[in-house]
Parts: C-alpha cells; structure tokens; sequence
C-alpha cells in the first residue's frame, strides 16, 4: 500500500472510531435532550468514515484521494458542530469532537497552506457553535482555541518531521550510495509506470559496461575505480535529458532508462554517452526498445544485455592487444586520479 492509500485509511479510520465514542456518548446520555438528531449526526459520520475505509484501497490518483479525504472531513466536521450545538454549545462534552478534527487535519494534510486553511475552517466552526449554541465563559472558549491552536502546531510539525524521514529513507534505499545513481530497487521503481503495453516505441534501454574494469583497480587502486564509477555516472548525466535515469546494477555495471525514447534516438544518445564517458574510459553499450525486445523492464536489460556482450566480442577480436599507455582502458594522462 503507498503513502497515499495509508494516509486515507488511517484518516478514515480516526474518523469511524471518534464518531464510535460519540454514539456511545449519546447512548448513555438518552434521557438528555436532542439524542435522536445527535445520533443521526454521529452515524452519518461513522458510516462516511467506513465509506472511507472501503475507497481508501481503490484510489488511484492523487486528485480522488483529496476529494475522499475532503469529503470526509466536511461530513465529520458538521456532524462534530451539529453533535456540540445540539448538545449545549462549546461547554458540552460534544465538542471534542473538533480537537479530533484538529489532530486529523494537522496529521494528515501533506500540503501547509491547505492545512492552514482547514484548520481555520475548523476553528471557525467552533466559534459558529460557541455564538449560536448555549452560553460559554469567554476564558472556556479561549482554553480550547488555544489548545486547538496548539495540538495543530505539535501534530503538523511531527507529521512533516516524520514525513521528511521517510521521504529521505526512502531515497536512501533507492540510490546507490557511491555513485548517486539508482539502484536495482530504484531502477524497478522508476520504470513501474513506464510500461503501457502500447505500440508507441519507447521507453528505450541502456547497458553500459566499463571495459577492463579491472586494470583500473589493479593498476591504480579501488579509490581510483570508484573516482571512475563517480565520473561514469556524472558524464552520462550530462548527456541525458531531464526524464531518463541511469542506475548502478553491479560493480562497473548501468543502465540507462530513455523516457518515450524510440530505437534511432537510444543509438544518438548511446553514441553521446559513449563519446562522454569515453574522455575517462572505454565504455562498450548495448540498447533495446520496447516493444520491438520486450515490454517489461527485465525482457529490455536481457536484449540490451545480449547485444552489449556482443559488442564486447566484436571489440576484443579487433583490439591485437591493449594500448600500452592505457588510453582507453585506463583514465587518459598521469594525472586523471592522481597516479601514473
């Protein structure tokens, strides 16, 4: 389940249970007035908070989502208004029924100026029922705004403290941390969405494998290899467009994910990256295009694979040896990582 759909159902969630406690309220509170309004009230709001519950594992776009959630709350909030006003205005027990709004809004509203104008709606609320409904002490109604006032603060800033945490974890768990390219779970994640089983060509597919890897490492240590790696993914960032990715699949291993790229565009842009990599090492690519070599991400990296193998074939039955001054295989001048 994403973030999304676990926002909602916990939100509607919270929603079924706060109106549970007011139905139980009103049940041990039959012999006082207006009972059968509040528990209609009340009911309404449990039964749209189950509505919730069921709809909150069938949304699928970001836009549903708000308008459940808002519904929802605006369902929650009259029925918490209505519940206060009919039981004697802001003094009643009914209106805590608008601090658990407050916690609600403040946890599970990921954008600020939407919270902050919920809250107000809220608070609003809350004023309507304390001028229309039975006579309150001003200092009453000031100790529940300002608590109010004072849950939303501490609740919004724990949810967007912890918001900022899973965002950066997640990342974390996407990204390859020598390089800050992808990596393999990072790689299944972008290209998810990007498979639509359409005959439009794209998106296209990039193997790249550094040649001779190896002699790097041998012949100039691992810091060097890993300056290598770094340089490999900055140069090829270089030469992709805003919407590709390139990931780290093992050692001296990437792939490159073309975004609605046709056959003859992955070839201009596999030659760019080859001529940009190229300026540290020699670097041997192989491309596929869906859906003329598959229509997932793993039928693609297995064509693309196939041919980058037989790229290297083709270039070690030409090469008669290896340059002796290591262009090529080794980064270019004495000074690439700082040894000869």
């Amino acid at each position: 389940m994403n973030e999304r759909r676990r926002r909602i159902l916990l939100g509607a969630a919270l929603h079924v249970v706060s109106h549970a406690v007011a139905v139980i309220y009103c049940l041990l509170t039959l012999d006082q007035p207006n009972r059968s309004l509040m528990l209609a009230a009340y009911l309404c709001g449990m039964a749209s908070g189950l509505v919730g519950v069921w709809a909150a594992r069938r949304v699928t776009t970001q836009v549903a989502g708000y308008r459940l959630s808002f519904t929802i709350l605006l369902v929650t909030l009259l029925a918490a208004a209505l519940g206060a006003h009919w039981d004697g205005g802001v003094t009643s027990p009914a209106a805590l029924g608008f601090v658990t709004t407050t916690v609600f809004v403040a946890n599970y509203t990921p954008h600020l100026r939407l919270m902050i104008a919920l809250e107000v709606l809220v608070v609003g609320s809350y004023l309507a029922v304390a001028v229309t409904g039975g006579p309150a002490h001003s200092g009453h109604v000031f100790i529940y705004l300002a608590g109010m006032l004072v849950l939303a603060s501490v609740c919004s800033t724990q949810a967007r403290i912890l918001a900022r945490q899973r965002s950066q974890l997640r990342a974390l768990a996407a990204l390859d941390p020598l390089t800050g390219a992808l990596n393999r779970r990072g790689l299944a994640e972008f290209a998810s969405h990007l498979f639509h089983g359409g005959c439009r060509p794209g998106p296209s597919l990039l193997c790249l494998d550094l040649d001779d890897f190896k002699l790097v490492n041998d012949r100039l240590g691992h810091a060097a290899g890993d300056e290598l790696l770094r340089r490999t993914v900055s140069a090829a960032r270089d030469v992709l467009r805003v919407e590709d990715a390139i990931a780290r699949v093992g050692g001296d291993e990437f792939v490159v994910v073309l975004v609605d790229a046709d056959a003859s565009t992955a070839r201009a842009i596999a030659t760019r990256i080859g001529a940009a990599v190229g300026q540290h090492t020699s670097v041997s690519v192989g491309s596929a295009t869906a859906p003329y070599d598959g229509d997932s991400l793993e039928a693609l990296m297995l064509a693309a694979d196939q041919r980058l193998y037989r790229v290297k074939q083709e270039r070690h039955r030409v090469a008669a040896r290896p340059p002796a001054d290591g262009n090529g295989l080794l980064p270019r001048g004495a000074g690439a990582f700082g040894a000869p």
